[in-house]
């Protein structure tokens, strides 16, 4: 007997989200730094609809030696992978002492989405260039300081990691007045911004195929049983965010495990008359067999999965016959029922197999 089924659960984390100014590799002496964050929230990728949070970024910008301070910047955000498609981050509302261009537009831009042009500052946004552009006025600490309120949406089914932030890249453009001339300077942050949202560790699983069907048994004698096999089409699908646990074993703790009985009934009659009236089998998944002898279920950490139909792992299943049904008793049916347990771990927890990679 198989089921369907869904299990999750979560943890909950709180990531510091970080721009940075001017790396060595990309010389730039203009830019801001700064940190986000955000009321307490969580996303789950299983939730039938999307989820949106609010995220504060508080922006100071960088100053040079001598008078010489950034006085505009306009910046975007951008996926590192395929993970994050789909994501919006729109600037909603800012404070700042001089002025900001591009509240309402989406500076969200997937890892193959073709970049705007951000420099010169001059440049401003619009629908087709979607960047956020802040004009710094004066050169007083007042003026150092930009928050901006962004509207951060992620869609269904989301391929993101459990309990980590969502990294983003920082590109940006930006200018220089005094402490000498002018200057026009652009560089890129390599995962500048990590959204401070909560991800669960959450899983989605189901079987995939027929029962687990030897077929007619009538006609197998015994020395016919070990090359009677259930489909090898048969398989466990798994999605996750996180690292997840399987385990399979006989349902309700069968005193005869990995036998099939008629109606799943428990033999009755005399020694030889119980004999009759079982068949057993063994059982491979997960790399491991278990047979009538065994005494443990089978259990298995495995490695994140992945959220999506072309990253979920499958783990096949199989079932070979031990006896052959020729001698047995009549019956229109003979069976037992199996249960797999598929349950979500937290994300630190230690499961470097990976699950969907273990042939039969």
């Amino acid at each position: 007997m198989w089921r369907n089924w869904l299990n999750r659960g979560f943890v909950a984390v709180a990531v510091l989200g970080m721009f940075g100014g001017a790396g060595a590799a990309q010389a730039a002496t203009c830019g801001i730094t700064g940190s986000a964050t955000a009321s307490s929230a969580t996303y789950d990728p299983f939730e039938t609809t999307g989820f949106t949070t609010n995220v504060t970024l508080t922006l100071t910008r960088v100053n040079g030696n001598g008078g010489a301070k950034t006085d505009i910047v306009n910046f975007y955000l951008k996926g590192r992978d395929a993970d994050s498609v789909g994501t919006t981050v729109t600037a909603t509302s800012a404070v700042v002492a001089g002025s900001i261009e591009g509240i309402g537009l989406d500076i969200f831009y997937d890892y193959n989405e073709a970049n705007p042009t951000v420099s010169p500052t001059s440049l401003s946004p619009s629908t087709a260039a979607r960047f956020l552009k802040v004009n710094f006025t004066g050169n007083n600490r007042d003026s150092d300081t930009v928050v901006v309120n962004f509207s951060v949406a992620l869609p269904r089914n989301l391929n993101a990691t459990a309990a980590t932030e969502l990294p983003f890249d920082a590109w940006f453009g930006c200018s220089t007045t005094g402490g000498g001339a002018p200057t026009q300077q652009t560089g890129t942050l390599p995962n500048a911004v990590r959204m401070p949202i909560n991800i669960v560790s959450a899983l989605r699983a189901s079987f995939v195929g027929s029962a687990l069907d030897f077929g007619e048994l009538a006609q197998v004698v015994q020395a016919q049983a070990a090359t009677v096999k259930t489909s090898t089409a048969n398989y466990v699908r798994v999605q996750s965010s996180g690292p997840y646990q399987v385990s399979l074993a006989v349902a309700g703790g069968d005193t005869l495990p990995f036998t099939l009985t008629p109606g799943g009934a428990v033999p009755t009659g005399d020694a030889a008359a119980q004999e009759q009236q079982k068949i057993r089998y063994s059982l491979r998944f997960l790399g491991q067999s278990r047979s009538p002898t065994a005494t443990t279920a089978i259990t298995q950490n495995c490695a994140r999965a992945g959220v999506g139909d072309a990253v979920e792992d499958r783990l096949p299943i199989q079932g070979t016959l031990i006896d052959g049904g020729s001698t047995k008793t009549i019956s229109p049916n003979y069976t037992e029922a199996l249960v797999v347990t598929i349950s979500p771990l937290i994300s630190t927890a230690v499961a470097p197999t990976d699950c969907g990679s273990i042939a039969l």
